[in-house]
């Protein structure tokens, strides 16, 4: 007897990939330069004198996942039409929502970097503090990531997609991100029941 597990299922789980290997990276820093050293990731990656550039190259791979949910979605999954043929408010709330999403993304490597974005500082790189764009606005936290969901709505919309679980799933993993897989809290929580350190064997 073969089970079908439901698409939602499978796109959840996909997508919660790269949220939780980020967020392990934040709340394990020390665990994930051990396992870089030990050549856990790979050759090239381990001959990568810097750790927040072996991050900012896992990050790449791990896009695939995101992609290939996205990708499979539209084409597969969902019903999707011309843009031109899509209602003209929800065209233009679509093409609004790309807009500001990659504005977004944007303003935040160019604020940054990629030593800022890619955990720098939890890895023990001096990362500057900045007042640039977007982190001189008090109207939105965590700007990259909101940046990730706008843009992902802004697609499904600007494409009259007819269904929106993926974009659901894609808000409701980075707001976890952001308020507790890379948050000062949800660290706490998982170290009090994981320990201080997880230890990577040779």
């Amino acid at each position: 007897m073969t089970i079908e597990i439901p698409f939602a299922v499978n796109a959840f789980v996909l997508l919660g990939i790269e949220r939780i290997l980020y967020g392990s990276w934040f709340i394990y820093p020390e665990s994930f330069k051990a396992a870089v050293r030990k050549g856990t990731f790979g050759e090239s990656i381990k001959n990568e004198p810097l750790y927040w550039k072996c991050a900012m190259t896992l990050g790449t791979y791990i896009k695939v996942f995101q992609f290939s949910v996205v990708i499979f979605d539209l084409l597969v999954q969902c019903d999707i039409v011309n843009p031109m043929e899509v209602d003209s408010k929800l065209l233009a709330l679509g093409v609004l929502l790309l807009a500001v999403g990659q504005g977004l993304n944007i303003a935040v490597f160019n604020a940054l970097e990629g030593v800022g974005v890619y955990y720098g500082y939890e890895f023990g790189y001096p990362v500057k503090m900045v007042s640039l764009f977007p982190y001189n606005v008090s109207w939105i936290s965590d700007p990259q990531y909101w940046g990730v969901v706008m843009t992902v709505w802004g697609i499904y919309f600007t494409l009259g997609a007819s269904s929106y679980t993926v974009p659901l799933l894609e808000t409701f993993w980075y707001v976890t991100s952001m308020k507790f897989l890379e948050h000062s809290r949800g660290r706490k929580l998982v170290k009090s029941i994981l320990g201080e350190d997880i230890k990577i064997r040779k």
